[in-house]
């Protein structure tokens, strides 16, 4: 009698220890509650619909030098710093000339150990974010055969499309920023403003009106 006790005292903890991991695991990685999240959403402290001119300017006072003679309509590209990395900073504008979106990204510079390298930027990016917008809204880390964590070929799985690293954060108006190691190696960070889509519906209507 004493050892069938004790076995179901042994199973009941086992079970307990179970669920407490099942419950712990679920917290990691939880959608975060919608109050949470930030109210906008912006890169160096530059408002959106903030006229090209002022964009300019604003990466200027911060370190990011416009490329020369990269301008356009729709875009300026910048370079600079970040992380104490070479970065390319590429602000998208609207049909108005007012900043919609922000595409950034920090190159590989092909080290023989790029993936360590690389995956450094995007853990200490992700910690900083997080601190500043809370809780991630999607945590991807996800490794496809016949790839897995830690086998030391996580750049070739990268670039062949068959691990995929990616977070996203998601404001209450509208705004998303996504940071993700591309297949180009690079750590890039997208930050679309709630008008974005709008933007992009518009110029394709405009591009199919004759069909």
């Amino acid at each position: 009698m004493r050892r069938r006790a004790a076995a179901r005292g042994c199973a009941a903890i086992l079970l307990v220890g179970i669920a407490a991991t099942a419950t712990g695991a679920e917290k990691s990685t939880a959608v975060p509650d919608a109050k949470r999240a930030p109210d906008t959403i912006v890169f160096a402290g530059i408002p959106w619909r903030a006229p090209a001119d002022s964009v300019v300017h604003a990466l200027a006072t911060r370190g990011y030098a416009e490329t020369p003679g990269t301008r356009n309509q729709d875009r300026i590209t910048a370079s600079g710093r970040l992380f104490d990395h070479y970065a390319i900073v590429q602000a998208r504008l609207d049909d108005q000339g007012r900043l919609s979106r922000w595409e950034i990204s920090i190159p590989t510079q092909s080290e023989m150990e790029e993936y360590e390298i690389q995956r450094k930027v995007y853990d200490d990016a992700i910690q900083e974010l997080q601190s500043k917008y809370s809780v991630r809204h999607e945590i991807v880390d996800h490794y496809r055969f016949p790839y897995e964590k830690g086998d030391g070929k996580e750049a070739r799985g990268i670039r062949g499309g068959e691990i995929t690293i990616r977070s996203r954060w998601d404001s209450r108006k509208g705004d998303r920023l996504t940071v993700e190691i591309d297949r180009s190696m690079a750590v890039a960070f997208t930050y679309d403003s709630r008008w974005w889509r709008k933007v992009e519906e518009e110029r394709r209507k405009k591009k199919a009106k004759d069909l």
